[in-house]
């Protein structure tokens, strides 16, 4: 046993992930160390077919490996983001990564996000969802005069109603009306944006 390798504990923490990849279904589950860095990966694709199946397992399993003897998760993220070929598209079942263009560049968005606070690779940020989630109370006020407490209506400043650009930001979009289609379901492609209603792109360099 190489003594240069990290071992990770019996019983450790991470996560599971389910996502759908332009239809395909993956699972990703992940093994944390005690002060809750990233220690292994598991990919589960079996379903998809035996030779990708067993392709992705390899390479999780090389992963782990490299994980547990230092290489940075950074180094991954750098390396395999952004790789191309199928399956790819439209992304289901993830909080924060709407588009990819390939399994291991949801992956590795995936990952870069949740233990490198990698938020320029999300689609929908983290503090973006958890200012969704949270809601204020609304507390009884009480009179002085009153013998017990009572609900008193509280006044509600009329909203505006929000854009067509700011419910696609909320959406996870970027924001901006498709040129050729008119939809505001612009998403970030590498250096592009990709319509994912009628499949144009612009801003490319």
């Amino acid at each position: 046993m190489n003594s240069d390798r990290k071992i990770l504990p019996n019983r450790r923490r991470g996560f599971t992930q389910k996502a759908h990849i332009g239809g395909h279904k993956i699972y990703l589950h992940t093994g944390e160390y005690g002060d809750g860095s990233l220690g292994e990966i598991f990919l589960d694709m079996n379903k998809e077919g035996a030779t990708l199946g067993g392709l992705m397992n390899c390479f999780a399993i090389a992963v782990s490996l490299g994980l547990q003897h230092g290489v940075p998760l950074r180094k991954y993220v750098e390396a395999f983001t952004f790789t191309k070929f199928e399956p790819s598209g439209m992304v289901q079942g993830s909080d924060y990564i709407k588009m990819s263009t390939s399994p291991l560049d949801y992956i590795f968005r995936e990952l870069a996000v949740r233990y490198d606070d990698r938020q320029d690779l999300a689609h929908v940020p983290p503090a973006q969802i958890e200012e969704k989630k949270y809601i204020p109370p609304i507390l009884p006020v009480t009179t002085e005069k009153a013998p017990v407490t009572e609900k008193v209506p509280v006044e509600v400043t009329p909203k505006t109603t929000p854009s067509k650009a700011e419910e696609a930001k909320v959406k996870g979009y970027e924001g901006e009306a498709c040129t050729s289609c008119s939809q505001f379901t612009l998403v970030r492609n590498g250096s592009c944006l990709k319509c994912v209603s009628c499949g144009e792109t612009s801003g490319c360099s």
